[in-house]
């Protein structure tokens, strides 16, 4: 599950930096922190983040603060093999196959992924019946799916994107168009839900003073 507010320490973590370089930017007021009661740790919302990292030209995938789990699903598992290899030296994926739409059932259920790189034509199943599958299951309503096939006519790829298909890419494919296209979906969604979220209910009171520049005010002083 993704976070919606991140503590200095998180946020240093996640950039590779000092606790002192975080609290610089939001002390300079480059960055807005508040604190959700009094003593509490500051924190930064998750639409605030993204704002500055957007601002700074920093990829949004860095705020999957959790390893992103991408099943892969064909029948082929010289294909499975392949893309699992390959995929798993992202640092940040973490990665399990299915052979079958039998055992990609299962898959779903205990793996839950984010992502699920889905053959169209499996033995066992059609892919766009597997999708339905997929979309019936209230846990899995954020998980994004990437058709792959080199079997389905060109002119039925637009009609898997009006299903709801995430992206499509034509078999044979290399791996960097794969990868290119994986982050592409993750970036795509996380506009989309920092766009539509609400606002954390930690949003602090009037009691809890926000940091803007160099001063601490409180929501009534600010709307003075």
């Amino acid at each position: 599950m993704k976070k919606d507010v991140f503590t200095i320490p998180e946020v240093a973590k996640m950039f590779k930096l000092s606790r002192h370089t975080v609290f610089h930017w939001v002390k300079e007021g480059n960055l807005n922190a508040y604190r959700p009661a009094k003593n509490a740790a500051w924190q930064v919302t998750r639409k605030e983040l993204a704002r500055y990292m957007k601002e700074h030209n920093i990829p949004l995938e860095f705020l999957n603060n959790d390893r992103i789990k991408i099943l892969v699903v064909d029948d082929e598992v010289d294909i499975t093999s392949f893309i699992s290899r390959a995929l798993k030296k992202e640092r940040n994926f973490e990665i399990d196959v299915a052979n079958s739409g039998f055992k990609a059932g299962i898959k779903l259920t205990e793996f839950k992924p984010d992502i699920v790189i889905l053959d169209i034509i499996l033995g066992d199943i059609d892919g766009r019946e597997f999708f339905e599958h997929i979309r019936e299951n209230p846990e899995l309503k954020e998980t994004k799916v990437i058709g792959i096939s080199g079997k389905i006519d060109p002119s039925e790829e637009q009609s898997l994107l009006d299903q709801g298909f995430s992206d499509f890419i034509r078999k044979p494919f290399r791996i960097k168009v794969l990868k290119e296209t994986i982050y592409k979906v993750l970036e795509e969604a996380e506009v989309k839900k920092i766009k539509h979220e609400k606002a954390p209910p930690q949003i602090p009171d009037d009691s809890a003073p926000v940091v803007k520049g160099k001063k601490r005010i409180t929501p009534k002083e600010e709307g003075r």
